[in-house]
């Protein structure tokens, strides 16, 4: 992993207006680069070479990549909405006979196509930072185990918070992973820095092994508006709610619902499954819940949708 330059990350917050810091800059992976890698984000890796001491002879070696690109990180036309999303895959390095982890860091230089000594990005001292969320497929071929982390850091360089999310068996339909994040510290925060990992420490990457990833954001606001435009039909209410809350399927119920209730801690605070055979409403019932905010989310076959509603 890359070490946090403190100075760099300090030149950079001072330099960049925080009005015009996103919080996760290209976290929808909607703005792609002509060479077909996601602006914002990639990995530091160059291909391998060997010299041969007695002659000076130089030669690359042969790397096998998952897809004709040669790349360890690009966009991918799997989105979970909008047109992209990113893929991260392993490669092989056959005139070694080794795996190449993939891996990828945001990075705040669009021109850049790597994250270089200085991943991360600056926030603002608005911007509410909470959780780590994200979308995601994993098509492990092998056991593989991939990871993601945020940490945060404060004006200073002194990390103040960190999660991470293990992501593990295939999953061929999107899935929501989030996790709270952890703060040591009361510090405001001023930098994250965001990573994905194809094999978690400790473990052994596979060559053929795809993790996509779409919509990344850091908080419950963000999250509830990266909805599926498949699902779009589908609506709840009311969204402020005492006892029961309904979800109206437009007629294109199907014959499974599964669903989370998510607290804004970023807690599942219940799930279940909803079987049903006709085009009426669904119910769940939330009159157990302590008063505040929550997202809904539901897993159809088609994908899934969050939706936000009030608990009285």
């Amino acid at each position: 992993m890359l070490k946090f330059n403190t100075k760099f990350a300090l030149l950079l917050y001072v330099i960049f207006p925080l009005t015009c810091i996103s919080q996760v800059v290209n976290g929808d992976f909607e703005n792609i680069k002509p060479n077909f890698l996601p602006s914002n984000w990639g990995m530091n890796y160059f291909q391998p070479v060997s010299i041969n001491t007695e002659t000076g002879e130089v030669t690359t070696d042969q790397v096998q990549y998952t897809w004709c690109i040669p790349s360890l990180v690009y966009a991918s036309f799997e989105p979970q909405s909008g047109q992209y999303a990113m893929e991260i895959s392993n490669a092989f390095n056959s005139s070694q006979n080794h795996i190449i982890t993939g891996e990828v860091s945001i990075f705040n230089d669009a021109t850049q196509d790597v994250p270089g000594w200085n991943p991360g990005v600056p926030v603002g001292p608005l911007d509410e930072v909470s959780i780590l969320a994200f979308y995601y497929k994993f098509l492990p071929a092998g056991n593989d185990i991939a990871e993601a982390k945020i940490q945060v850091f404060d004006a200073d360089g002194n990390e103040i918070g960190t999660a991470s999310i293990e992501i593990s068996g295939t999953n061929a339909a999107y899935q929501l992973a989030q996790t709270p994040i952890q703060y040591s510290s009361s510090a405001t925060p001023a930098y994250i820095y965001i990573n994905f990992i194809m094999a978690k420490e400790g473990t052994d990457p596979t060559f053929g092994s795809r993790l996509i990833i779409d919509n990344v954001v850091t908080n419950l606001a963000a999250l509830a508006v990266n909805t599926n435009p498949t699902n779009s039909v589908y609506s709840i209410y009311p969204t402020v709610v005492e006892d029961k809350l309904f979800i109206d399927g437009n007629g294109q119920f199907e014959d499974k619902l599964d669903y989370k209730i998510i607290n804004l801690e970023g807690k599942v605070v219940s799930q279940n499954s909803i079987k049903e055979n006709s085009n009426t409403l669904l119910s769940i019932e939330v009159g157990n819940l302590n008063s505040g905010i929550y997202l809904l989310n539901v897993t159809t076959s088609n994908g899934q949708f969050t939706k936000k509603f009030v608990k009285k």
